[in-house]
């Protein structure tokens, strides 16, 4: 509701997407400002300081009232590519985290496949050898829920004794810079469970994951 207004230039409808009180953030969790009136202000600035400006998602993965969208933003004769995670509520968009574009290093998605292929297998060691000794696993936007490569292997070795019939498949798959954003589809014990995975990756390793479940 709010992509069409925008390349439209209709400020009013473009606003009323969201919610009085939204949040605007860069990813994960710094806040940019409060509120529709601040929203609207800022993107009336916007429109005034650039002639052209257009909006195409290219690619859309959902959870829940969580939409994450890879974007293709066109700003007069500069065309950059993005992803925004929105939380949606009955009266619009409740927030809205933008994830800037950066280089990509070549082996980015490739240690990002390599960790799903150990972790369905169940090999605990190469499992954790894809992550930093401080990698750190979140709750989306930024609640910690494990620390460290330690205690992720621990988390792991739980995991595996108590479910013996444990598998993930990549549904859908965003890559930006140096993060892989992933629809998964757990198997548990016979039971389907979706999530989303923003993993990070440095030097080669995955130093945080950011879950949406």
């Amino acid at each position: 509701k709010h992509i069409e207004p925008f390349n439209k230039r209709n400020l009013t409808e473009f606003s009323n997407a969201f919610n009085t009180n939204v949040i605007v953030k860069k990813f994960p969790a710094e806040i940019m400002y409060y509120g529709r009136d601040k929203l609207k202000e800022n993107y009336k600035l916007f429109f005034e300081n650039n002639e052209k400006s257009n909006v195409k998602v290219l690619n859309r993965i959902t959870l829940r009232n969580v939409v994450i969208d890879e974007e293709l933003v066109t700003i007069n004769n500069t065309t950059n590519r993005q992803v925004t995670i929105y939380e949606t509520g009955v009266n619009g968009i409740n927030t809205m985290t933008f994830i800037a574009n950066s280089k990509t290093k070549k082996n980015t998605e490739a240690i990002i496949n390599e960790k799903l292929e150990n972790y369905n297998k169940k090999d605990v060691k190469a499992f954790g050898r894809n992550y930093s000794t401080n990698a750190k696993i979140y709750n989306f936007p930024n609640e910690i829920a494990l620390d460290g490569r330690s205690e992720l292997r621990v988390n792991y070795i739980s995991l595996i004794e108590n479910t013996p019939n444990l598998y993930a498949e990549i549904v859908n798959r965003i890559i930006i810079g140096n993060k892989v954003i992933d629809k998964e589809k757990m198997t548990i014990n016979d039971k389907t469970v979706y999530t989303i995975a923003i993993y990070e990756v440095n030097n080669s390793l995955i130093t945080r994951v950011t879950m949406i479940q």
